[in-house]
């Protein structure tokens, strides 16, 4: 198991739910694409506006390196949340990006800090000295969320994707690992 993160009472907004975060497997690729395509269909959390089909869904599974890492957030329900570490896409640097998706009847629990902070420790063992997550402008939450572990806004990327018939922004975001 990567880490058992409990809850605590005032992060547990809608339920009282304990949860663990731990190294994903290939049974919870439903999950995370079921959590992930809401976010496409319905939110800003992504710039990617088509759902993934079980087929690009494998090919995503199979893109898992040495330096790379994917974690789910359970409970007694399954699969509440997940973030993905994986390599930038700049060579010559060690500087990871992070995903972090959590299911929204599951919103407000702590869920996608634990799955950060459990990203962060995973980092500095791969030997990353950097982590970056690109939050769309409008995505306030993620912004907040991001934040609230220790990451500055570094740069906005405009008119970044069309989605819901509009263009969007996208933040920057990074964090600096101790050595």
């Amino acid at each position: 198991m990567v880490g058992m993160v409990k809850a605590k009472k005032s992060e547990q907004s809608r339920t009282t739910r304990d949860y663990s975060v731990r190294a994903a497997t290939r049974d919870d690729l439903k999950a995370i694409v079921g959590i992930y395509n809401w976010a496409v269909n319905q939110t800003f959390a992504t710039i990617d506006s088509e759902p993934l089909d079980a087929e690009e869904a494998q090919a995503w599974w199979e893109m898992h390196g040495k330096r790379s890492k994917l974690l789910v957030a359970t409970d007694d329900t399954g699969v509440i949340g997940w973030a993905r570490l994986l390599p930038w896409k700049q060579r010559g640097f060690d500087v990871a990006e992070c995903l972090v998706y959590v299911d929204p009847v599951h919103h407000g629990r702590g869920i996608g800090a634990a799955l950060i902070t459990e990203l962060t420790k995973e980092a500095r063992g791969l030997g990353y000295l950097t982590i970056v997550a690109s939050v769309a402008k409008d995505n306030r939450s993620g912004i907040a969320l991001f934040s609230r572990q220790g990451f500055e806004i570094v740069g906005t990327i405009r008119n970044a994707a069309h989605k819901f018939d509009r263009w969007m922004d996208i933040t920057l975001v990074q964090k600096e690992l101790e050595s």
